[in-house]
């Protein structure tokens, strides 16, 4: 284990994909001191040396993303930050607990499946990507939730802890207080400046190159574009123009999201709902 400032903390936020996550990553970098690591995990499980995913053979191996590699980088030497934040999808691990990084607080984001899963066949369906079989093609059994909902009990489990969880819609209409008590469940101090940021930062510096190449092809495209969280009603998601395939999605995550949004951190203004 490494030599750390006095104080640091170290944060994994375990998520979903199409979950607004990239722009809460946005958030934490508003932050002083933070060192932001953008889903290396996945970038194995797809490109690394021992991936998972083998439909991607026109693109090069990162090499450096060996599970392995990954878990000596999050351990590693961050003596100059206050806080290490790394976002990732639980599926990417692919199972391999033995490679979750060791002295790190674990944190969850979800999202309703309706409107992950609908944002997800709008990226497969844009007109750059076009491919309305990307669902079940690049997707595990279980389309994500089943893994976080089973990393959500491995780590109660087997590190005593319970992760903090929240979900995208509250974020979106109360920003300040959830951002605020994350803050509070992580152990570092809220900054205003945690709302509003600058659009024109590149925060792509320090992705691998395949997760840079992404960008282009519109996956990242509303959160780098962003500017803030901007309190507001969360949109209602219409599901029943859907493929069929998208609605079977839906019914397999639901039962998964639901087990985690009942210990998620509740909105104040909802608390008497409960």
């Amino acid at each position: 284990m490494s030599r750390r400032t006095i104080n640091q903390r170290r944060v994994m936020l375990w998520t979903i994909p199409r979950s607004i996550s990239t722009a809460f990553e946005r958030c934490i970098s508003g932050l002083d001191d933070v060192a932001v690591i953008h889903e290396p995990y996945t970038t194995a499980y797809y490109f690394g040396p021992d991936r998972q995913y083998l439909q991607t053979p026109f693109l090069p191996v990162e090499f450096g993303y060996s599970y392995q590699n990954i878990r000596e980088k999050l351990e590693g030497e961050y003596a100059d930050k206050q806080l290490v934040f790394c976002k990732d999808h639980a599926y990417s691990l692919d199972g391999r607990y033995d490679k979750i990084p060791q002295g790190f607080t674990h944190t969850i984001l979800i999202r309703a499946p309706a409107k992950s899963m609908s944002s997800f066949y709008e990226i497969c369906t844009s007109p750059i990507l076009l491919n309305y079989g990307l669902l079940k093609r690049v997707m595990p059994e279980g389309y994500a939730f089943k893994q976080l909902y089973e990393l959500y009990e491995h780590i109660k489990t087997h590190y005593g802890q319970e992760p903090t969880i929240i979900d995208a819609d509250d974020l979106i209409e109360y920003p300040e207080q959830m951002v605020r008590r994350y803050c509070e469940a992580i152990g570092v101090e809220f900054k205003d400046s945690m709302l509003d940021w600058d659009p024109t930062v590149n925060v792509t510096r320090t992705w691998s190159s395949t997760m840079k190449l992404l960008q282009h092809v519109g996956v990242y495209e509303k959160a780098l574009r962003s500017d803030g969280f901007h309190a507001s009603r969360p949109k209602v998601v219409d599901t029943s123009a859907l493929p069929e395939d998208v609605k079977d999605a839906i019914k397999v995550c639901q039962p998964y999201y639901d087990k985690l949004y009942e210990n998620r951190l509740i909105p104040e203004d909802r608390e008497t709902e409960v």
